[in-house]
């Protein structure tokens, strides 16, 4: 790649970068023989290998427009463009473009209108049918029988399968077998395109020096609204359950596949297998601020510093497929719509100690789980968690440092989500993305820069 500055001029005046960049990527996955025939440990999966290659070409400039005039200490405009060649999905542009206004030292107010676009990874666009078992499913069939007239009872009744299942039992009836014995695959689409993002930014930088009390603090507060056409994500299955036999959109079906007579263990129409795969979808979006508060001085022989950050979400939601509804997500597990993070540092010859609290707010089960039971949105949920981290570091000379760390120090326990619900990961009982699934925990090193 050849990257770098075209012009830097001196304050006041146009600045200009600009760079060109070539690249490849490939990657190859290769499980063992067993694992690619499903023998070890249950999921079959295959070899997943790929690659694509990228011509870019970047500008991107700064342009003052007024300063040290009445209301205007400085007001810039700034953009940058740049244009993509991939192997995979062919010609992309980006661009943003926005100003930044300070009418006086303290205050700075900034805005920024973008595209932005993201070509699939080799994962999206090449892996192979990978087996999966699906937890926390419900089959909108259950309960369905020969004369009920429910939402799902006509598109369930279709089904020879579940057809036969409510004539032998009097409605359809699954039994435990069944419901843990749900399968599928996780698929990858090498026809995917990009994913085009268009955002709006509005902010305000306070730095209020001219006040002697708060001359050592810097507060931001920033609105962002974000939405992604043709966003790559894969089909949640208990989506595809829903949309399928409600009539919404048939071209769910294609992802199920259900056992028309009973098999061993299994009964006649009880899911067998519920595919997903990446597509570009109808899109996400998401709605919030940010807000923070940074303050650093001098606190007896040593250093203090402290930053706050708090984000509300106040929209998130996605679009499984283009002519699907809209799925609202904010509020949900692993998408509270309130998060915070307190840094607490000191800083004293040798020793530097650093303390992150992290907060995440009341989060719920999501939506399309809670209707299957006729809960509405937001009726069960779990409590916030604050997880407290804490490092200490000695440099022993300039160039190694001593570190000691401990992580969720006061062993703050996970919420418990049980297997079968939304947001379980397999073996934590816990949505171990988001929360801590393992407890209190140290380490302890030395790092020496060479």
């Amino acid at each position: 790649s050849v990257t770098g500055d075209l012009f830097e001029l001196p304050a006041g005046a146009v600045s200009i970068a600009t760079g060109f960049e070539w690249r490849k990527e490939e990657s190859r996955a290769t499980p063992d023989a067993l694992t690619q025939a499903g023998l070890n440990g249950g999921n079959a999966i295959p070899e997943t290998a790929g690659s694509f290659s990228v011509k870019e070409l970047f500008i991107e400039s700064r342009v003052p427009i007024l300063k040290d005039v009445a209301f205007a200490k400085s007001l810039s405009f700034l953009g940058a463009f740049r244009a993509g060649d991939y192997s995979t999905v062919g010609r992309t542009n980006s661009w943003n473009g926005g100003f930044e206004w300070q009418p006086t030292s303290d205050i700075k107010l900034r805005a920024t209108r973008a595209l932005s676009t993201r070509a699939p990874n080799i994962n999206e666009l090449f892996l192979s049918p990978s087996q999966d078992f699906p937890t926390g499913l419900v089959d909108p069939c259950v309960g369905v029988t020969a004369t009920s007239t429910g939402q799902f009872d006509a598109a369930c009744r279709a089904a020879p399968g579940v057809l036969a299942n409510i004539n032998a039992n009097g409605s359809f009836t699954l039994n435990q077998a069944d419901i843990q014995g749900i399968s599928g695959f996780n698929r990858g689409n090498p026809n995917l395109k990009e994913e085009k993002g268009r955002s709006t930014t509005v902010g305000l930088v306070l730095t209020p020096r001219s006040i002697p009390m708060l001359s050592r603090m810097t507060f931001t507060a920033d609105y962002f609204k974000i939405d992604i056409a043709d966003a790559i994500v894969s089909t949640p299955r208990q989506y595809a359950l829903q949309n399928c036999y409600s009539g919404t959109s048939t071209a769910f079906c294609d992802f199920i596949r259900r056992r028309p007579a009973a098999v061993g263990a299994n009964s006649a129409g009880s899911l067998d297998e519920i595919d997903t795969a990446v597509s570009n979808s109808g899109g996400l979006g998401t709605e919030g601020v940010d807000v923070t508060a940074a303050w650093s001085d001098q606190v007896g022989p040593g250093r203090m510093n402290a930053r706050l950050a708090y984000t509300y979400v106040r929209e998130l939601w996605n679009r499984p497929l283009p002519d699907s509804e809209i799925d609202p997500q904010e509020g949900e597990i692993g998408s509270a719509k309130n998060k915070a993070t307190l840094n607490l540092g000191y800083r004293w010859n040798g020793f530097n100690i650093q303390s992150t609290v992290s907060y995440i707010g009341k989060s719920y089960l999501d939506d399309q789980f809670l209707s299957q039971f006729d809960l509405p949105a937001r009726s069960v949920g779990i409590g916030s968690r604050t997880y407290t981290d804490l490092q200490v570091t000695y440099a022993l000379h300039r160039t190694t440092e001593l570190y000691f760390g401990l992580d969720n120090v006061f062993d703050t326990k996970a919420p418990p989500i049980i297997s079968g619900l939304p947001g379980n990961d397999t073996g934590t009982e816990t949505d171990a993305g988001t929360y801590d699934a393992i407890g209190r925990r140290f380490y302890v090193g030395l790092r020496v820069r060479l």
